[in-house]
């Protein structure tokens, strides 16, 4: 037979859970607006992209690779984006992509507005390679952060020597440096 302050003690911890659960309920419910403001995050059908040439200097080549909210909504990104150089035919052109350590700072583009990643290759051979690149890009493939599905674009900045090596910084806001 239970007394009832043990009929108390096994009450207790029920009451504890339901107002546990109430709390739960009220901070899911008021967090819901604020999630529900949050821009989305930017894929292959909110962004167009493009690439134009920087500056180049003794064998080094920089070219900026720009995604554009081509939406009516404000969208987000964030972090780096991948890179696949192809040939005339669309088949591969052997792409090693490196990353510099830079700040991958989240990025609100508006509509209109345009995130860059910077692209540093060589022109120079390395040790044992040839001259000339095997295979001339003459398209790049551009994966959004994020996404599983890329952009294409042409490719109109030459060969890729040292083995496709590409330098890319994170995304930043904008359509890249002047120089």
């Amino acid at each position: 037979m239970l007394t009832g302050k043990r009929t108390r003690r096994l009450a207790t911890p029920a009451l504890a859970l339901t107002a546990a659960s109430a709390v739960a309920l009220v901070g899911l419910a008021a967090g819901t607006p604020q999630a529900a403001t949050r821009p989305g995050w930017a894929d292959t059908d909110s962004l167009s992209v493009r690439i134009h040439a920087l500056n180049p200097g003794a064998g080094q080549h920089y070219a900026a690779v720009v995604l554009t909210n081509k939406t009516h909504k404000t969208i987000r990104t964030q972090g780096y984006v991948g890179l696949q150089l192809l040939d005339a035919h669309g088949k591969d052109v052997t792409t090693h992509v490196v990353r510099d350590h830079g700040n991958t700072a989240r990025i609100t583009l508006k509509p209109g507005q345009s995130a860059y990643t910077r692209l540093h290759w060589t022109v120079v051979p390395g040790a044992g390679e040839p001259t000339k690149a095997e295979k001339n890009p003459t398209k790049i493939e551009v994966t959004p952060p994020d996404s599983r599905h890329h952009l294409t674009t042409a490719w109109k900045m030459g060969e890729v020597l040292q083995k496709g090596r590409i330098d890319i910084t994170p995304l930043a806001k904008g359509t890249g440096p002047k120089y």
